[in-house]
């Protein structure tokens, strides 16, 4: 009975573990199969130290089922001797490996921290394209400031060209903008501007979704990133400069007001400044603090 139980036992952790294997290997797993520079060296990282940690892990893992099996209480054999010491050297052995394998992970992690840094512009020869992105409630509006269109939970980009995206937040404190295949997440806030740069490695529509909790509507909160030729974006860009609709004050107020579920809308042309509005509205101006302080 004993015997069927541990093999019971030891089926359940295989199937645990080809469970996990088949899971990040299917095409949903979405981290696990990147298609942008960015999303494939954070891959590289995640595995980089998994692989490290595991130096640990399973050993300790095996060492624990073993002492397990051989301390177990049916086993009269074992002897076991709790005052055993094992001298200066093995005990050293159990604190040395992990420092090592931390030390490492450290290395590893501060090279590849500051290569990912969102800030950094990607080495590229072709010309960047900046998207200007602001997380509204529960919708993502998308400006291209060059070709003065907008879109509503869709954008589109060519393959092979660094996108700089200017994120900020309008309604919503906070918000986390994301394209697993793409990028890793990044706050978009009110008030600020924060960068972020991508690169697409082939033509593909990828999911992008809002990875920040943030209300009733936030599972609706959901846009498609597509990624194309240069010279079908060029395309793209025309058809979008003849739909009727404009993004002004006017229709930015109404696109302000919440919603779920909003459908992709696209506008073929933007009033210039109107990013700058969104961000600077929730800026108070130097002077107001001089004056509040003069008054005290």
């Amino acid at each position: 009975m004993k015997r069927v139980l541990f093999t019971i036992a030891i089926v359940a952790v295989l199937c645990f573990f080809l469970g996990i294997y088949f899971v990040l290997t299917s095409e949903h797993a979405l981290v696990t199969h990147p298609k942008g520079i960015i999303a494939e060296s954070e891959l590289k990282h995640l595995n980089t130290n998994l692989i490290l940690m595991l130096i640990i892990v399973v050993p300790t893992m095996v060492l624990l089922f073993v002492v397990a099996w051989r301390y177990r209480s049916t086993n009269t054999k074992a002897q076991h001797d709790p005052d055993k010491t094992y001298g200066p050297f093995k005990e050293l052995l159990l604190w040395i490996l992990p420092a090592i394998v931390i030390a490492v992970m450290v290395v590893f992690t501060w090279k590849d921290t500051h290569e990912l840094d969102p800030y950094r512009p990607l080495q590229s020869e072709v010309k960047p394209l900046t998207i200007q992105v602001v997380a509204l409630d529960w919708k993502w509006l998308f400006i291209y400031p060059e070709q003065k269109i907008a879109t509503v939970n869709f954008v589109q980009f060519p393959e092979k060209t660094p996108i700089r995206f200017e994120l900020a937040a309008d309604g919503s404190p906070m918000n986390s903008f994301w394209i697993p295949q793409l990028s890793g997440q990044i706050y978009a806030m009110t008030g600020m501007v924060t960068p972020l740069h991508i690169m697409a490695n082939e033509p593909g529509i990828y999911s992008g979704k809002a990875a920040e909790i943030n209300g009733q509507g936030y599972a609706g909160m959901t846009f498609v990133a597509k990624a194309t030729s240069q010279s079908d974006f060029e395309s793209w860009i025309a058809e979008v400069k003849g739909f009727p609709l404009q993004l002004n004050d006017h229709t930015y107020n109404e696109l302000y007001q919440p919603s779920e579920d909003h459908p992709v809308t696209v506008y073929s042309n933007v009033d210039g400044d109107l990013f700058n509005k969104i961000v600077m509205k929730y800026m108070h101006p130097i002077h107001d603090h001089g004056q509040h302080h003069h008054g005290n």
